[in-house]
């Protein structure tokens, strides 16, 4: 069969060709047929990384936000600096992000942050939710009494925060002395004149505002 159906085969190639020349010798010549040429083009992906935009409405913060306070060491206790806690949370109580960290980094001072019982609460929880365990990276060593400043850029996890209801929290603690804290709502929309804060326990003096 398959010798038959290579001759068959040829014969079809071979009668083709006869015809050509049939043609040829007879002063017809063969138009060729027009060729198409298709070019394809891939198409071309562009890979854009756009930075966080700490601006425009619909964010918690246009800018960045001051929290404020004054630390004063009470009687009582040992005369031990202070931890301290900054952070925010959202309107149920999650943390969004922690501004600032004041610890005893020595003598394995990291094993009293579970004093600074709310921000160690919410922190667990944030990273029993899946984040990133950031006090070694995000803390600083403890301070002395006085007045300090901190500051937010309004930006979480590398994500804008959207405007809307939060927590803005201070907390201190020092050893066999008083614990206080300092846990006010807002709606944040990107603005806000500075706003006093109450005065609870060792903190006093505490303030809120966006520097737009």
């Amino acid at each position: 069969m398959l010798k038959t159906a290579l001759g068959a085969g040829a014969a079809s190639v071979l009668g083709a060709c006869a015809d050509a020349d049939a043609e040829v010798f007879g002063g017809q010549v063969a138009t060729p047929e027009p060729t198409t040429t298709t070019t394809t083009t891939a198409p071309t992906t562009t890979s854009t990384t756009t930075e966080p935009t700490i601006s425009g409405p619909g964010i918690a913060v246009d800018g960045e936000m001051v929290i404020s306070f004054t630390y004063t060491r009470a009687l009582g206790g040992k005369l031990e600096s202070p931890y301290v806690a900054v952070w925010i949370e959202d309107d149920d109580g999650f943390l969004v992000d922690t501004v600032a960290l004041f610890y005893q980094q020595e003598r394995r001072g990291a094993r009293w942050l579970d004093h600074l019982d709310r921000w160690f609460t919410v922190d667990a929880q944030r990273i029993a939710a899946g984040g990133v365990d950031t006090a070694a990276t995000i803390s600083a060593a403890t301070r002395a009494p006085g007045a300090y400043s901190v500051a937010w850029d309004g930006v979480a996890s590398e994500e804008v925060v959207p405007a809307g209801p939060y927590f803005v929290c201070i907390e201190s603690v020092r050893e066999d002395g008083p614990y206080s804290l300092i846990r006010e709502r807002f709606n944040l929309t990107g603005s806000l004149p500075e706003t006093r804060l109450p005065d609870v326990g060792e903190l006093s003096l505490a303030s809120v505002r966006i520097n737009g």
